[in-house]
């Protein structure tokens, strides 16, 4: 794919947190080292080599890529009873979204939360998805050609973006089962601007769900859910939080 002037202006080494300039094949930073473009996709991963849950997680979302939309509407909602659908409408109205904003999308899975975020921010707006899982980014591309989305290869705990790039970040789902999820959150907020939005969520159980079977069947089936959900850091003023998927996440 092209990438965008403001992507070009954006795009640091995760690294050396040093800028990039774009080459043929990919952006290349002053030393020589090259950042590749895989099947129209930027690779831009670090570290090389992923490790713990990290890597557990990707090869399972590799391979559940291109079922993972289907088993979230279908069998997701056989076993919760909740519209996932309708449950990522609500997710998005809480953001606070405006025409023409310049957005991170961090872990889009397949890409459902995209036609809704392209929705509230125009054509005139920016979308840059990152995922650590190539086979979501490429379920993506089926997926969403039309929409205008940036997709990035990478890590969200060494986001390879400039501080104060974005108007609003946007993860739901995942950050739960990452190596270190306060470090992707402080990220998240670090390529914010100053007066930004930072959003994320993830499976939880809300604090009145009641404890009963379907509570059991999903805490074993999802490690996700008996997770300590990671602190709001301090550096975040006006913070929220909001009880998403009938108290599900």
């Amino acid at each position: 794919m092209d990438y965008s002037s403001f992507l070009n202006s954006i795009l640091i080494c995760p690294e050396s947190g040093q800028t990039l300039q774009p080459v043929v094949d990919g952006f290349k930073r002053a030393d020589g080292k090259t950042y590749k473009i895989i099947d129209g996709i930027l690779s831009i991963v670090y570290p090389d080599s992923i490790s713990g849950d990290d890597k557990k997680w990707n090869a399972f979302y590799d391979i559940l890529a291109p079922l993972y939309d289907f088993n979230e509407r279908v069998i997701g909602k056989l076993i919760t009873g909740v519209d996932i659908v309708k449950g990522r409408g609500n997710i998005v109205s809480y953001l606070g979204l405006k025409p023409g904003m310049r957005i991170l999308e961090v872990s889009p899975g397949p890409g459902v939360f995209q036609n809704l975020l392209r929705d509230k921010i125009g054509a005139n707006g920016e979308i840059v998805s990152l995922d650590l899982s190539l086979g979501m980014l490429r379920q993506c591309q089926k997926r969403n050609k039309s929409l205008g989305v940036q997709l990035i290869h990478g890590n969200a705990q060494y986001l390879p973006f400039a501080e104060n790039s974005f108007d609003a970040v946007f993860h739901f789902g995942g950050v739960n089962l990452f190596n270190a999820p306060s470090k992707a959150i402080n990220e998240f907020i670090r390529v914010t601007k100053t007066d930004g939005i930072v959003s994320w969520g993830d499976e939880g159980f809300a604090a009145d769900y009641p404890v009963n079977l379907r509570r059991k069947i999903l805490s074993r089936m999802n490690p996700g859910y008996s997770k300590t959900r990671p602190p709001v850091p301090s550096t975040v003023n006006n913070s929220k939080a909001y009880a998403v998927y009938s108290g599900l996440g």
